[in-house]
């Protein structure tokens, strides 16, 4: 009789939780916006009113290695550099890295492929054609429109990795308030968050948020499986990886669309709402555990989601 009743009530638990997460799918193939690689500006018109007064946009990624990430975020960037007036644009590099690159960006000096050897997983083909399309944009404009290109890390922060988060959000702030203008930031997700769902430290968008409250929007990228580049003993290496189906990434990648945009600030009966799960996580170097506990609408805003992903194309 008590195992016939444990049976009759784990078969009501999976019948719950199977039609609560059908209720979430459909709520997913209703409410996102689908994006493919090779979209157009006009095509990221959605952004004006989800940005609508924002200072600051974080821009993550799952990993420092992707190149649908890398793609969809130039996309973006060039939107917002020509229909919004952002006019930073912020690197998880320091400022010896960037510096000669944004003099390449405002005034052609130097050679950018040389100029992009240091910087490792981003001394990539898809990261230079963006520098690239920056430079000649700024070629039209005033020198009060070009866009300036910055790096926020330090290697004075890499000592203690538990106020590196601090330092970064300090560099921003007073960037962006110098230049008095709106700022996009390219980072990983662990740094872009507003919360501390993902760990018992603040993250820079943590700090971020507290000094910009609502001007400051996170949009983290998310993946389920594919090929990411790494850094193994100083090297680029390539790995592949598949993310646990019962997390976030593992219900995305059911969506009726393999690349979408999804908001959690809707009002439409938003099903994320205080739900925590993970999604994907790799860092710079490969690790067993790649998974990242989040609270949708806490920690970021929106999400874009990539079904399948690969590996950055590296210069060589």
């Amino acid at each position: 009789m008590k195992t016939r009743i444990l049976i009759t009530f784990v078969l009501t638990i999976s019948s719950f939780l199977a039609h609560s997460q059908n209720k979430t799918l459909q709520w997913i193939n209703e409410n996102s916006i689908p994006l493919v690689e090779n979209s157009q500006s006009k095509n990221f018109s959605f952004l004006d009113s989800e940005l609508n007064e924002k200072t600051i946009l974080g821009l993550g990624e799952a990993s420092h290695g992707t190149h649908e990430f890398y793609i969809q975020k130039a996309h973006i960037i060039k939107y917002l550099i020509t229909n919004s007036n952002y006019r930073l644009l912020g690197f998880e590099l320091t400022q010896t890295n960037i510096s000669p690159i944004n003099d390449y960006l405002q005034n052609g000096n130097g050679d950018l492929k040389t100029l992009m050897k240091s910087l490792m997983l981003y001394n990539a083909q898809e990261i230079f054609d963006l520098f690239q399309w920056i430079k000649e944009y700024n070629q039209g404009q005033t020198a009060a429109k070009k866009v300036v290109l910055f790096g926020f890390d330090s290697e004075d922060f890499w000592h203690d990795p538990l106020t590196r988060d601090k330092g970064m959000a300090e560099i921003i702030i007073k960037t962006q308030k110098s230049e008095a203008s709106k700022a996009i930031i390219w980072s990983h997700n662990v740094h872009i968050a507003k919360d501390i769902t993902m760990a018992e430290v603040e993250a820079m968008g943590g700090y971020l948020k507290q000094e910009l409250g609502s001007k400051y929007y996170a949009l983290g990228f998310d993946t389920y499986k594919g090929s990411v580049n790494v850094i193994a003993e100083g090297k680029i290496t390539k790995h592949s990886f598949e993310s646990a189906p019962d997390t976030f990434s593992g219900l995305f990648s059911k969506a009726k669309d393999g690349q979408i945009f999804i908001s959690f600030n809707s009002k439409k009966s938003n099903p994320f709402t205080q739900t925590k799960n993970k999604i994907t996580n790799i860092y710079s170097v490969w690790t067993n555990d790649r998974a990242l506990p989040i609270l949708p609408g806490s920690d970021f805003d929106a999400i874009v989601f990539i079904r399948e992903t690969t590996a950055s194309l590296i210069i060589e």
